[in-house]
């Protein structure tokens, strides 16, 4: 089955499963790369160039195979590990009907907009927010440090919009706060929190969120 991960900074997505072992198992070393795991891209390179260095180039024949199988194996707890170290969400799952994604298409342009978006960035029409439905609480999926906004419910989509304009990331909604990050240090953190408070007059809070390991 497949998984699909969202980089809650910009939106984007990847999917983990169906073919990523074929692409691996094709086209090795390049299909890492691609996929930004350079880590694994180079050990791949060790374990071939230096096994075929040391049986004087024959050993490719071996190497090379061993390497692809492997790795066809291994590829989506890789990809899958990897999304979830850098913070991203995983936004399918089992819950029936329930939309995991806080993403839409405008229905004016069909640009990808936030379901709470009350204008669309894009081509600047009015559109009705929708509801999003967390799958998961926040701890399961990010450790780091976050900004809550607290908020009452029918003032979200404007605050929401606001953090959209100023490429501030949204993590979830946790009752009536809206939690933001993660960031990559106490000081991002902190001058997030304080440009909310003084330039547009919004209650934050920092928390530190202990990773779930």
């Amino acid at each position: 089955m497949e998984r699909t991960f969202r980089n809650p900074a910009n939106g984007h997505t990847e999917s983990v499963g169906g073919a990523s072992w074929l692409a691996v198992l094709i086209f090795g070393a390049f299909y890492l790369a691609y996929k930004g795991l350079w880590g694994h891209f180079f050990i791949w390179l060790l374990l071939v160039g230096g096994f075929s260095v040391l049986t004087g180039g024959p050993g490719l024949i071996i190497a090379l195979p061993l390497a692809s199988i492997g790795y066809a194996i291994g590829i989506n707890s890789i990809l899958t590990n990897s999304y979830l170290r850098k913070g991203w969400v995983e936004v399918s799952g089992d819950s029936a009907g329930a939309q995991t994604s806080d993403l839409r298409d405008c229905p004016f342009c069909a640009e990808t907009i936030k379901c709470a978006a009350i204008k669309c960035k894009h081509c600047g029409a009015d559109v009705e927010p929708t509801t999003v439905t967390v799958p998961k609480p926040v701890e399961q999926l990010f450790h780091g440090w976050t900004v809550r906004i607290s908020t009452q419910t029918s003032d979200a989509p404007r605050v929401e919009q606001l953090l959209d304009d100023l490429g501030i990331p949204v993590m979830a909604f946790d009752g009536g706060t809206i939690v933001t990050g993660p960031f990559d240090s106490e000081n991002s953190a902190k001058a997030v929190s304080i440009d909310l408070g003084d330039k547009h007059n919004l209650q934050c809070h920092m928390y530190w969120v202990p990773s779930a390991t």
